[in-house]
């Protein structure tokens, strides 16, 4: 199934203006919370309307999830159409980070069968370009058709667990190689990796200009990396976010890959944490 992934800063120019075009400023930050509306509203693409990765695109983390669980699809829908995206917009998502937020809100709208486009390079794309820019808020007009959400390619902690008995799937881990090797861990209570993992820094995709590699490039890092294509891959991170740019840049590939285990090391943490409490 051929998803659609990247856009560039000409191809988003030309769109401007044009009604069922809905365009999407995630820049987050994780140390804080606030600043990405802060950002937004100093300068931002023209009408481009602020989503809140940690409020909009997540629900509040629990004893037993990750930090970014998936919020109940009743509630995403709300948002959506809070965002005024209805089943035949076309959404352009972007942030400062190279796709990495962008990526969780493509992951999460794609899947619900909605034309969704990362912006390559992203703001700084867009500034480099001298393209115009506008501060303040945009406020959408809500929609009143919503869309039936639901999360097909959501992975769960049990799931995971089923895996090493059945192997019907890969796990890719798109942290840095020092956080999987169990390094410098400064974000969960135990450091390492999912047993059996690979390594796929999400950072590994892009180029020093901050923009996705070339397809062709991605391809063969990807091949490189995939022992077999044929087994089915789950992508997870820290908490959900950035394994979703691994899913993005493999679609890019040409690759198949939609899932993601949205608990990621937070929660997986938390399990290892239990167990040694436990024993």
């Amino acid at each position: 199934m051929a998803l659609p992934t990247m856009i560039s800063v000409n191809q988003l120019e030309s769109m401007l203006g044009q009604n069922d075009v809905v365009i999407l400023d995630s820049r987050f930050y994780l140390t804080d919370l606030a600043k990405g509306a802060q950002a937004y509203q100093q300068s931002h693409i023209p009408s481009a309307v602020f989503v809140d990765v940690h409020r909009q695109l997540a629900a509040p983390e629990t004893q037993m999830s990750g930090r970014h669980p998936l919020p109940a699809p009743e509630l995403f829908a709300q948002t959506l159409a809070a965002l005024g995206i209805h089943a035949h917009t076309t959404v352009v998502v972007y942030d400062d980070m190279g796709g990495a937020f962008a990526a969780r809100a493509w992951w999460m709208l794609v899947q619900q069968g909605i034309e969704v486009y990362v912006l390559d390079g992203g703001f700084p794309a867009w500034q480099a370009a001298g393209l115009a820019t506008e501060a303040g808020r945009n406020v959408p007009a809500p929609v009143v058709a919503g869309i039936q959400v639901a999360f097909p390619w959501f992975i769960s902690e049990e799931d995971v667990v089923r895996q090493f008995e059945t192997g019907e799937f890969q796990l890719i881990d798109a942290r840095s190689a020092d956080r999987f090797s169990g390094e410098n861990e400064t974000m969960d209570p135990v450091a390492g990796h999912i047993p059996g993992a690979l390594n796929r820094p999400f950072a590994d995709n892009l180029a020093a200009s901050g923009q996705m590699k070339s397809p062709t490039q991605l391809l063969d890092e990807w091949q490189t990396l995939l022992k077999d294509e044929s087994i089915p891959v789950v992508c997870y991170c820290g908490s959900g976010v950035t394994a979703c740019h691994n899913v993005l840049a493999m679609n890019y590939a040409g690759l198949d890959a939609q899932y993601v285990y949205v608990g990621s090391w937070s929660q997986w943490a938390k399990r290892i944490r239990r167990e040694i409490e436990n024993s």
